[in-house]
This record gives structure tokens, sequence and C-alpha cells, in this order.
């Protein structure tokens, strides 16, 4: 502004003697252009004309000496103007009051809770999920939602050659799962999950038998301790603090067992794990288990060591004749590495094994007299469907000292390629087996795979050593043309659970049955939320129950799953 008024000061001044100037030159023309009558006066008319210049001259000059200094004044008002704009000097205490205010405002900050959609924590998988957190990131809460429901038809509801009870349904459907809860971390190196599982009521994960106290207290009555329903999923805590990159895990949780085990049901390329995975967790680590152990994770390797006990819920054993107690006792260990690990092309492999060994199987106390108590275990699963309940595999409870399983891993991923594999091998050690009774020994594998056709694929997580889920590139949105990941997948499972069943020694012989499994695939991600999937299946048993009783089936399912 005083830029402008500097301006209009000089234009001011210039045209003032411009004015001058013509005004002179008028005055001069009209005194030359006298007319001839005043010649007369010519003598003093041209000394007073000098006057009248000479007292404009100095009138003229006063005007621009003062304009001068008017010009001089608003420069020297336009110069010192920025000099006015600058800050005083800061002193000390001025300086630490401010430095003070900043600090409490950082702690407000950071108390202050913000929302953010971001990677799930290492002990579930990288996949985005809402997640409520402190801004330094040491506290965090994130909700968990899983929701499956399962229809599936059956061709036939008798497929066994030698009939009996083992009917399947024409139809049905089920909620496999409807798990809710939370997760997080708090003060920065603990970690805390809790989830309940109301779904499943046709079909748990699998339970042991165990037998509990009748009312009267000297009858003893059995339970099948079969999952009919709502049941804690997890509910745990962690440390990680000092141990890092290992962390110290208790509670409720089912502990890594097997690459199958450590894809998370909302991964899996199938409505099931294998039978040959489900039956090595089930033994020792499946869902809801008490247990306490260390697991971890560097840039190629994982690793994890489990004690574990009974699934929450169970009933105390009743054992009057020992003090040693009535639960489960195993230890569940298991290691993978992924020595090529290329995100850009998603090349990826994958080598592990895994061991489960129990050490203390459950005890059982007979329902009459002498209430003898029984060790007892028992290897079993469904088809790899849970709309029917029906169970073919089934070794029926063995009395055993211990037992364990083991396992291979191996698995490589291409850019939208999938192939993955495990051979697992059972076993129980007997107790106090009568004379030509040996200990049984049974086996497993599968080998499945995908083609996600658009083009995503199933990215590896190190944090848990198994792969997630395909994220689509293009969500479904059919009005721009996008129309989310489609894959298709196959899988072949074969398990064995006979154990020499032409022994002469009829106690030696287990008929726990083969069954093997062609399963196709189609799966439809629309987002990172939703999936859809059509199974098929065909079911080949042989040998359930007794020698000869063979059969096969046919089933075709479709899922709707939400899940972050």
């Amino acid at each position: 502004m005083l830029r402008s008024t500097l301006r209009a000061a000089l234009l001011v001044s210039a045209a003032s003697i411009a004015f001058s100037n013509v005004s002179l030159a008028q005055t001069d023309t009209t005194a030359t252009s006298t007319p001839a009558k005043h010649r007369h006066h010519a003598a003093t008319t041209g000394s007073d004309r000098l006057d009248l210049l000479e007292r404009r001259l100095e009138q003229q000059a006063e005007e621009i000496h003062q304009q001068a200094g008017e010009i001089q004044a608003l420069k020297t008002q336009v110069g010192a103007a920025p000099a006015a704009a600058a800050p005083a000097q800061v002193t000390a205490d001025q300086f630490q009051a401010l430095q003070s205010e900043v600090h409490e405002q950082a702690a407000v900050e950071k108390k202050q809770a913000v929302v953010s959609f971001t990677p799930q924590t290492p002990f579930q998988h990288q996949k985005s999920q809402p997640t409520i957190s402190s801004r330094d990131g040491r506290w965090t809460f994130s909700p968990v939602i899983m929701v499956q429901g399962d229809y599936a038809s059956y061709s036939k509801g008798q497929p066994l050659s030698v009939p009996g009870t083992d009917n399947l349904k024409s139809a049905g459907e089920n909620i496999r799962r409807a798990r809710i809860g939370f997760q997080g971390i708090f003060d920065k190196d603990f970690g805390y999950a809790f989830i309940y599982d109301f779904g499943g009521s046709n079909g748990d994960e699998s339970y042991q038998a165990y037998a509990g106290a009748h009312s009267g207290g000297s009858v003893y009555t059995a339970s099948t301790g079969v999952g009919t329903g709502p049941h804690i999923y997890a509910g745990w805590v962690s440390y990680k603090g000092f141990l890092d990159p290992v962390t110290f895990r208790v509670g409720i949780m089912s502990p890594p067992a097997n690459l199958g085990d450590a894809t998370q049901s909302d991964d899996l390329l199938f409505n099931e794990r294998p039978s040959p995975s489900q039956i090595s967790r089930a033994l020792d680590a499946d869902e809801g288990r008490q247990a306490v152990g260390f697991l971890g994770n560097g840039a190629i390797w994982n690793a994890s060591l489990f004690l574990t006990g009974d699934t929450y819920g169970k009933a105390a054993l009743i054992a009057p004749q020992t003090t040693y107690g009535g639960g489960q006792e195993a230890v569940v260990g298991r290691v993978a590495i992924a020595p090529w690990q290329n995100p850009s092309t998603n090349f990826n492999i994958h080598l592990g094994g895994n061991f489960g060994y129990v050490i203390h199987p459950q005890e059982a106390t007979s329902t009459s007299s002498p209430y003898t108590t029984t060790y007892g275990i028992s290897f079993s699963d469904r088809p790899e469907l849970r709309v029917d309940n029906v169970t073919f595999l089934n070794t029926g409870t063995i009395n055993a000292t211990s037992a364990y399983s083991a396992g291979v891993e191996g698995a490589v991923s291409w850019g939208p390629l999938l192939l993955q594999g495990e051979n697992f091998w059972y076993g129980v050690e007997r107790n106090n087996p009568a004379v030509g009774v040996t200990n049984p020994s049974f086996s497993g594998w599968y080998v499945e795979g995908s083609w996600v056709i658009t083009g995503e694929g199933h990215q590896y997580n190190m944090a848990n050593a198994a792969f997630a889920r395909p994220s689509p590139a293009n969500p479904f949105d059919p009005s721009n043309g996008d129309w989310g990941a489609w894959e298709i997948a196959g899988r072949y499972s074969s398990t064995d659970l006979d154990y020499h069943i032409g022994s002469a020694v009829s106690s030696d012989r287990i008929f726990g049955g083969v069954q093997n499994i062609w399963s196709a695939g189609l799966n439809f991600y629309p987002n990172d939320i939703l999936r859809f999937m059509l199974d098929f299946q065909h079911v080949q048993l042989a040998n359930i129950g007794s020698l000869g009783d063979n059969g096969q089936y046919d089933t075709i399912s479709i899922r709707t799953q939400v899940s972050f």
C-alpha cells in the first residue's frame, strides 16, 4: 500500500511541474501578444514580467523541495515496514514456555484415538481390517468378524454297502462359523485376543470324548463331548518385548500344528481343511485348546512350540485310582522356512515340518464297578464337509499311554498359481496291550492347488508361514467394468486309518476306514470382505467299521463368507 501511495505522489508531482510549465508558457504568450495600444508601457511591463517569472521559479523550487521531502519520507516508511514486521527477539524463558506447550499438545495427541484401515497383526494375516489405535501405536483395538454360511446337497443318503445308521442328509445348511471378537496390543509389547464362535450347530472342529460325574456321586455317565454349538474360539494374552522376534502366549487358542492348520479358516481353498491335516490338528492343537508356549518368525523362518491341554469347556475327568489328573497333556511344534520369496512375482517356496506328541492322554472312567480308568486316543474326521455330522473315518478309542502325529510340508506359488501339499504319519503306544496286540500306525496326505484366473495371487505371510486368500485388484463394480477376483481350485486327499485288518488277533485289527476325496471348486472374491464358494466333492470310502464296507457319493456345496 505504501508503494502505491509513493507512486501516486510522484505522479502528482510530475503533473504539478507540467502544469506550472504550461502556465508559464501561457503567461509569456500573453505578454508578447499585448495589443499595440499598450506599447507605451513596454519598459514597465517587461520588468514586472521578470519579477513574476522569478517569483514563479522560486515558488516551484519550494514546491519541488517540499515534494522531495515527502517522497523521502514515504521511502523511509516503505523501507522501515519489513523491519517493523520482524519479530522481537525471544528470551530463554519464553522459548522454554513455548517448548513446554508443544510437549503438552503432543502428549494430548498421543492419547487421542485414531481410526484407520490397517493390516492385521501377525497372529492373523496381513489383510486389512478396521483398527482403533492410539497415535503412538502402543494401544490398538481391532474387531474380528467371520461368518460362513453353507448349503450342501448329497447324492445319496446311504453310501455304504452294508446298511447301517450312517445315513446322510439329502440336503442341508449350516452356519459353519460365526465368530465375533476383538484383538490388538496394549502397552506396545503385549497382545490380546478374545473371539467367540456362535456357529457350528451341526458340527464344530473335533472334540474328544470324556467322562463326567453323575450327580449321585457314585455312578458315572459318559458324554461324547462333541461340539454342538457356541464356544470360545480364542482368549489369550501375549508378550514380545525383550523376547523379540519370539512371542510368549498363554490362554485359549489353536496352536500352529501344520500348513493346513496355519492357513486361516477364511483363506482355505475349500470349505474345510483336508482330512489328513485336520486329524493332525485334532489330536492336540484344534481350536479352543488351553495352551502355553512360544512362537516367532524372521525374514525366512517361522517356529512355534506349545504345551497344550484339553479344549476349553470340557468337564474334569473322573479318575479315582490316580492322583495324576484327568486332562490330556501334549506338546505341539512346527518349523518352516521360505528360502525363496519374491513379492513382485509372488514366487515363494515353503518347506516345513510339524509334530504333536500326547504325553498324557485323557482319562476316562468306566460307568460300572470296578470303575477302571483308561487313557483314550482316537483319530477321526468328517469327509471335509460339515453340513452333515456323520463321521466315516474313525479308529474308535484306543487305550494308550501316548500318541503322536508328524508331518512334512511343501508349497510353491508363482503369480496367480499355488500348489501345496502335506504328508502325515500318526501312531499310538498302547496301554498294557494283550499278547499279539501291537502299536497301531496310520497315514494320510493331500495335494491342492489353484489358479486365480484374474491374475491376483495368494500372498505368502511369514508371520504364520502360510498363504492368504487373494485380494482383488479390481473390486466388484460392474458399472466400471470391474468384476473382482475369480479362482478355480482342485484337491485330492487320501487318509488311511486301517491297521492290521488281516491280523489273526481280533483286538489288533482296527477298521478306521480309508477315505479318498476328489474336490473341485470355483471361488469368487468381490472384494477383501466377501467371498462366494462353489465346491464339488467325490468321496470314496472303504472298510468303514468292517472289512468290505465300502461306498461312494458326491456333494455340491455353496458357501457365503463375510470376514475381516
